[in-house]
């Protein structure tokens, strides 16, 4: 949708109008301003250039909505500049037009296999200019025009996607909390079925011994499933939250995640950091950014994370890094942006965004660090310690 609002159908406002940008590039300074003079005399702005090196690289950072090419030139000629514009993603829809003298089949053939829209011959008639001119730039406000309702189509289809999500995490809590009911009751019995035993005498030290395991095993199930249901629940008031006790419970929700992907994790954590909000938004913002570490290691060597918790004088201080192949410099300020991803149709790239809408309402922060000595990419979290 870039490219479209800088298309020759975007305008500043109504009533001011954007002129088509034509780039034209010829070795032959009477012949190339001959060209500039009929272009602008079409009603379109031309910058010129007399060789193609010199036009690629203006191109590579100005917008341009249509290209004229001299085909014959010394060093490289028009067809290796339309191959490298239709090489460059950027460049790639710009319809271009072979300016020749020459009206060998061979070379328009050539042309168009190279990415070629049409042929001009010199010399240049100002009406045939025009006409083919115009012709192109309407190839190119409708290819920009699809472009734009095809990125608003997945857009529509991914938000659409996480309303499904989000209403499945609704119904899930209501799942998990009923879940929880069920087995809390026939645990609790367990529980003080075990504890009963523990106070009869004569028993073996061995049957002692087992009784006291399975009493540990009860309770910290016990522990688990509370902590679970905390997550999986939406209360909408603030309560405490012991921070490294959550982020265990979230390592152990996303355990066998973890074992299936052979996918290791480092946790240091402080003990005793308190933090007041709402536990199962923030455990849900933590488990998107874990996720997200997840899926950058899969299928590396040796994947690891790395958790850590920190109270700073402050604010706590929550890091995940990992060891995947890290972020590219050119996309860094985008990780955080809504239906941004670099992993393929299948991901839906609001994991981050939604972990820093989360974390922002929580008067926290979240940010993209680069450390290499743990990990190519860090993710760091920054929650106050009492919140505003």
């Amino acid at each position: 949708m870039a490219e479209a609002a800088q298309s020759i159908a975007t305008s500043p406002s109504p009533s001011v109008p954007v002129k088509p940008r034509v780039v034209a590039v010829d070795d032959q300074s009477d012949s190339l301003r001959l060209l500039q003079l009929r272009v602008q005399a079409g009603g379109m702005d031309c910058t010129t250039f007399s060789d193609g090196p010199s036009a690629l690289n203006y191109i590579s950072s100005h917008p341009v909505d249509i290209i004229i090419l001299d085909v014959m030139m010394p060093g490289m000629d028009g067809f290796e500049v339309c191959r490298r514009l239709k090489a460059n993603e950027r460049t790639k829809d710009v319809p271009v037009l072979f300016l020749t003298a020459k009206m060998d089949p061979t070379d328009k053939v050539r042309g168009l296999e190279v990415g070629g829209h049409d042929y001009l011959s010199k010399p240049v008639e100002q009406q045939e200019l025009v006409a083919r001119a115009r012709a192109a730039l309407r190839v190119k406000r409708l290819q920009d025009q699809l472009k734009g309702e095809l990125q608003l189509q997945e857009q529509i289809h991914q938000l659409h996607q996480g309303l499904i999500t989000s209403h499945w995490l609704n119904t899930f809590g209501q799942l998990a909390a009923s879940l929880a009911h069920e087995i809390n009751n026939p645990l609790a019995a367990a529980l003080g079925g075990i504890q009963l035993l523990e106070l009869e005498e004569g028993l073996p030290q061995t049957a002692q011994h087992r009784i006291q395991l399975i009493d540990q095993s009860l309770q910290r199930a016990g522990q688990k499933l509370r902590s679970l249901l905390l997550i999986a629940h939406s209360p909408q008031t603030p309560q405490d939250v012991l921070l490294d006790s959550l982020i265990s419970d979230l390592i152990t929700v996303v355990n066998f995640r973890l074992v299936i992907s052979k996918v290791a994790v480092n946790a240091n954590l402080d003990t005793g950091c308190r933090w007041n909000g709402l536990h199962s938004e923030l455990a849900r913002a933590i488990l998107y950014v874990i996720n997200n570490a997840i899926e950058a290691v899969m299928n590396t060597p040796s994947p690891t994370i790395w958790v850590s918790l920190r109270k700073l004088p402050d604010s706590y201080k929550i890091s995940i890094a990992d060891s995947g192949p890290g972020v590219d410099e050119s996309i860094r300020g985008f990780i955080f942006d809504g239906f941004f991803t670099t992993k393929g149709s299948s991901h839906s790239g609001v994991g981050l965004h939604l972990a820093k809408r989360i974390l922002n309402a929580a008067s926290g922060s979240i940010e993209l660090v680069t450390t290499p000595d743990r990990g190519n990419t860090e993710i760091v979290i920054l929650l106050p310690h009492s919140r505003s």
